[in-house]
Formats: C-alpha cells, sequence, structure tokens
C-alpha cells in the first residue's frame, strides 16, 4: 500500500504547546531523508566528535513550522533481521529481556530498536519520546530496545519513565568502528528496554499528551511501516 507521507510532507504528528512541532517519516527514498542524516551526523560529531556512517532504515524527524530540525531519531523492526545493539548482548535481545522475568516478554516481531537518537535540546528529546511512544504503540509494538546515556536516561525519568537496563555498551564488540564514536563510549552507555504499552499507559495517566498538545494524524486502517520493511 502506498503511503501519502512517505513521500510528502505530512506530518504523522504534531506536538508542542508553545512551539508546534510536525513529526515527520523519511524512508530511503524520501527526499527529506539526506537532511535528516545530515542532522543526525552534525549533533553526534558536535557532541561526541563522532562519525555516523549508518542509519537506521527508517528515520523520524521533529521539525518547527519554516522546516528547521530540532530532533530526529531511527527505528529498526527485530523482525527484520540483527539489531545493532545485540553486539553488545549474549542473546537476542528478546531472551534477554525475558530474562529478566519480565511481565509480557515479547515476541521477536513485536520488538523495535530506537537509534540514531538526536536533539538540539533535552526537551526537543522528551518530546520525541513522547511522540514516538504513541506511534509505536499504534503501530503494534510491545517492546523498544536502545543504546542511551544518561542524559537520554534522564529525559526518560522526567517523563516518568523507567527503562529497564539489559547491560553495559562496551566498545570493544565494535571492532574497528570504535574509532567512529569519539568520546561517545566515555559516557558510559547502557543498553535499555522498555515496555511500550506500560509507557502509554504511564504517559496518560500523568496527561502528558494533551499536556503536550500531542494531535496524531494517523488512521489505524492506513499506519505506516515505521519500521520501512
Amino acid at each position: 500500500m502506498e503511503l501519502p507521507w512517505l513521500y510528502q510532507n505530512t506530518a504523522l504528528a504534531r506536538i508542542g504547546r508553545e512551539q508546534p512541532l510536525g513529526l515527520y517519516l523519511a524512508n530511503a527514498t524520501s527526499p527529506r531523508r539526506a537532511g535528516v542524516e545530515a542532522f543526525i551526523g552534525e549533533r553526534f560529531a558536535v557532541q561526541h566528535q563522532a562519525r555516523i556512517r549508518h542509519f537506521m532504515p527508517c528515520l523520524l524527524s521533529l521539525e518547527d513550522g519554516a522546516g528547521q530540525l530540532l530532533g530526529a531519531v531511527g527505528l529498526r523492526s527485530a523482525a527484520s533481521g540483527p539489531l545493532f545493539l545485540e553486539r553488545y548482548l549474549s542473546q537476542p535481545a528478546e531472551q534477554v529481556i525475558a530474562a529478566r522475568q519480565v511481565a509480557g516478554a515479547p515476541q521477536r516481531t513485536q520488538l523495535i530498536e530506537v537509534g540514531n537518537l538526536a536533539a538540539g535540546s533535552p526537551g526537543a528529546a522528551r518530546l520525541l519520546i513522547v511522540a514516538l511512544t504513541d506511534l509505536l504503540v499504534a503501530r503494534g509494538y510491545r517492546w523498544v530496545c536502545f543504546t542511551g546515556t544518561l542524559a537520554l536516561l534522564n529525559s526518560f525519568q522526567r517523563l516518568g519513565l523507567t527503562p529497564l537496563p539489559l547491560g553495559p555498551a562496551n566498545p570493544d564488540c565494535l571492532g574497528d568502528e570504535q574509532a567512529d564514536w569519539g568520546s561517545y563510549y566515555a559516557n558510559q552507555p547502557q543498553v535499555m528496554a522498555g515496555d511500550i504499552h506500560a509507557g502509554h499507559q504511564r504517559l496518560l495517566q500523568l496527561g502528558a499528551y494533551p499536556r503536550l498538545a500531542h494531535q496524531a494524524f494517523y488512521a489505524l486502517e492506513d499506519m505506516p511501516d515505521v519500521a520501512c520493511r
């Protein structure tokens, strides 16, 4: 099914009370893809002196009315193959989550990886997290996994969310690619996972969606494949 927002400037959602921002999807052929990749690369270079050579199959951007990027994030479905962060784990991610004896441990088809997360401010990162949570729930994903620093963990905690730690992200697992990451691993990033449904319910309880003026424009019958498989 051809989806119009994959090829046109149609927002998936809008969020932000003081400054409304649009959430856009960029697959490999999207005309906005190059700009989103450049934004991610620039933010990682500024913050960590890192060089990002690989991007997730699907990218989401958070943009103001003038088209200026304030945040971006990438997505990869676990159903499509190995996840980048599984380099750090001794087992597939869904098995590591299940070993933590959590309720509702995911099947692999219910798991999605988030990466390439870049934001111009902590506030923009939180807006991305909220908008992404609603989108992934609507798309039917059950768990999300990601590698994050303390700053990212703080963004989740500010929203009342508590990710599940899966283990340290050891840079030695990257081989020669470690040289590309600058000072990123000096921040001791951790592999983490989150129950998307539980997070969504928590955001609902806290009134985060109306407080942040979140408005979704997608319908269940024509949801985009946010993993761009």
